[in-house]
C-alpha cells in the first residue's frame, strides 16, 4: 500500500522520482527511481535537510528551482545532482506526523504549481489516514493470529492434561471440554462446546451451587470435592478446582476436574487394611509382648532367636490359696475371679511401664527394665507391687464378694532379655538369677505381702513405706537371704510387731 500511494503520487505530480519515508526510525518504506544513496536518511543524503525540517516543523517545503533558491542551493548535493524542482509534504493523522513524502525532478524547475500543492497536501492527508488504517489493521490481525495462536496452543495443552478441564465463558456458555473430560463423564466435546453452563447439571448434579458460589465469593479459587454418577450408572468421585478466567464477555471461569474415584477406592481399601492390621496387632498384643508385635509388623523377620543381657527388676504376683478356691467353686465362676484379678493386674503394670512376661497358673510375671532399660525401673516395680496389693484388698474384694490373698517376690540384677524357644515356637522372656530369686520371694512371702531383694530395695528406696529387713529362707538356695518385706497388719501382730507409720 504505501508503494502504491507513492506511485499514485508520482504519477499524478509528473514527478521524476521520490519516496516515501515513515517518521518512526526514518525508515524509507517506498522509493521511486532513486539511487541507494540518495534513498536514505543519511545526513549527506540530498533530501536529509529538507526531510528533517518537515519532520520537524510539519510544515510543507516546495521550491521550483533549488539550483537558484538562496534557501537550498548551498546545498552541495543538491547542485552536484542538478535537482530543480521539490516537494515534500507531512503524512499527518490529527496532530501526529507519521511521516512524509518526497518527490523531485531534476530536468522541469517550476513543476510544481500552487494547485499542485494542493493537490499534494490533500493527497498526503488521505494516504496518512490510508496508512494509518493499514497499521491498524495490521495490528489487529496480527493480534487476532496472536490470539488464535494462544487459542489453538490453549486447545493443544488442554488436550494433553491428564486431567479434565473445561472452561465457561462471561455468558456462561461452555467454550472448551478436553479429551479428559470427555473420558471422566463418557460424552463428547460437540455435546457440551456453546451449551449453557446448566447443561453441566446432569454431569454435576451440584454445579449450579458451585458456580453461584463461585461467583458470589468474588471470583476467587474454589476447591470442592463431590459425588456423581456417569452416564453409565456408575459412580463417579472428583474434586473440581474453580480458577477465574477473563473473557471478551466478562469474567468466566476455568473449572479443572481430577477424577479421584480409585484413589478414593484405594483409600477406602487402605483404611480397612489398616483396620484390620490394628486389630490384628491388638489381638496379638493379648498373646505377646507390645514390642514384639510392633517389631513383627515393621519387619517380621526382625525377631530371632538370641537375646541380650539387661539390668532389670523382676516381679512374680501368685493368688495364695487358689488349689482349694478352685475345689470349691465351680469352674466358671473360678475363670471369672481369674480373669477379673487379672485384668487388673495387667493394667496397673501396664500403667507403671512394665512388661508383662507370661501368666502361669494362678500366677504372672513381668520385668521393669527390658526390652528398654529406664533408671526408675525399680522404683516402678514396688510402685505397681504396692498398687496391686491395695486393689486385691479394696476394689477387687468388694467386685468379686470373695476375699483374694497375693503374694508379691521383688528382685533386680543382670539378666538375658529375648526371644528363647526354637525357630517354630519361641517366647519373648529373660532368664537369669534375679529370675529365680524374685520367683523363690514370692513363694516365701506370706499372703497379702511383699518381698524385695536388697538390690531391688537399695534402688527402689520406698521412702514412706514400712519395710523390715528380714532373712527369708529361699527354695534351692542353702543360706538364708536378706530381704525387705512390706507385710499386712495381720501378719505384724502375729509376729509382734506394731505397723510403722
Amino acid at each position: 500500500m504505501l508503494q502504491s500511494a507513492l506511485e499514485l503520487a508520482v504519477q499524478v505530480m509528473r514527478a521524476e522520482r521520490g519516496f516515501l519515508m515513515l517518521r518512526e526510525g526514518r525508515r524509507i518504506a517506498a522509493v521511486h527511481d532513486l539511487g541507494p544513496f540518495e534513498a536514505t536518511a543519511a545526513a549527506d543524503a540530498p533530501s536529509h535537510p529538507i526531510v528533517e525540517r518537515v519532520l520537524t516543523s510539519g510544515e510543507p517545503v516546495f521550491t521550483t528551482d533549488a539550483q537558484s533558491d538562496p534557501k537550498w542551493n548551498k546545498q552541495r548535493s543538491i547542485v552536484a545532482l542538478h535537482i530543480r524542482s521539490i516537494a515534500c509534504v507531512p503524512l499527518r493523522v490529527r496532530s501526529e506526523i507519521i511521516g512524509l513524502i518526497y518527490l523531485d525532478s531534476r530536468v522541469i524547475p517550476g513543476l510544481f504549481q500552487p494547485v499542485d500543492r494542493e493537490v499534494l497536501v490533500s493527497f498526503a492527508h488521505q494516504a496518512a489516514l490510508a496508512i494509518e488504517n493499514a497499521r491498524l489493521f495490521g495490528k489487529e490481525r496480527e493480534r487476532a493470529q496472536r490470539i488464535a495462536a494462544l487459542q489453538d496452543f490453549q486447545d493443544r495443552l488442554l488436550e494433553t492434561i491428564a486431567s479434565g478441564v473445561f472452561t465457561i465463558d462471561g455468558s456462561r456458555r461452555i467454550t472448551s471440554f478436553n479429551r479428559a473430560a470427555e473420558t471422566t463423564f463418557g460424552v463428547t466435546s460437540q455435546q457440551m462446546v456453546f451449551a449453557d453452563s446448566t447443561a453441566l447439571t446432569t454431569l454435576v448434579p451440584d454445579f449450579p451451587e458451585l458456580i453461584e458460589t463461585f461467583y458470589k465469593s468474588g471470583a476467587v479459587l474454589l476447591r470442592a470435592e463431590v459425588d456423581a454418577y456417569r452416564p453409565s450408572g456408575t459412580e463417579l468421585a472428583m474434586q473440581l478446582r474453580f480458577t477465574p478466567l477473563e473473557t471478551p464477555q466478562g469474567t468466566g471461569v476455568a473449572v479443572v476436574i481430577t477424577d479421584v474415584t480409585e484413589q478414593r477406592k484405594l483409600e477406602e481399601t487402605h483404611a480397612a487394611e489398616m483396620a484390620h492390621a490394628t486389630a490384628i496387632q491388638k489381638s496379638f498384643s493379648r498373646y505377646l509382648a507390645p514390642h514384639v508385635v510392633q517389631s513383627l509388623v515393621k519387619d517380621p523377620s526382625s525377631v530371632r532367636l538370641g537375646g541380650e543381657r539387661k539390668y532389670a527388676t523382676m516381679l512374680f504376683a501368685d493368688i495364695r490359696g487358689f488349689t482349694a478356691l478352685a475345689a470349691t467353686l465351680e469352674a466358671e465362676r473360678v475363670v471369672e475371679i481369674l480373669n477379673t484379678y487379672f485384668a487388673e493386674a495387667v493394667r496397673i503394670i501396664f500403667e507403671h511401664d512394665g512388661l508383662l512376661d507370661k501368666f502361669y497358673g494362678d500366677g504372672l510375671m513381668a520385668v521393669f527394665g527390658a526390652p528398654v532399660a529406664r533408671a526408675d525401673d525399680a522404683s516402678r516395680a514396688v510402685r505397681a507391687a504396692i498398687a496391686l496389693q491395695a486393689v486385691v484388698r479394696g476394689h477387687l474384694a468388694t467386685k468379686l464378694n470373695y476375699p483374694l490373698a497375693i503374694s508379691l517376690g521383688l528382685a533386680s540384677g543382670d539378666v538375658v532379655a529375648g526371644h528363647i524357644g526354637s525357630p517354630q515356637r519361641m517366647d519373648y522372656t529373660v532368664i537369669g538369677d534375679a529370675v529365680n530369686l524374685a520367683q523363690g520371694l514370692q513363694s516365701a512371702s506370706p499372703p497379702g505381702s511383699i518381698y524385695l531383694d536388697e538390690a531391688t530395695y537399695a534402688k527402689a528406696n520406698p521412702k514412706g513405706q514400712p519395710f523390715h529387713r528380714i532373712a527369708a529362707r529361699i527354695k534351692g538356695r542353702a543360706e538364708l537371704v536378706t530381704a525387705y518385706a512390706l507385710l499386712p497388719k495381720t501378719t505384724l501382730a502375729a509376729i509382734g510387731r506394731a505397723p510403722e507409720a
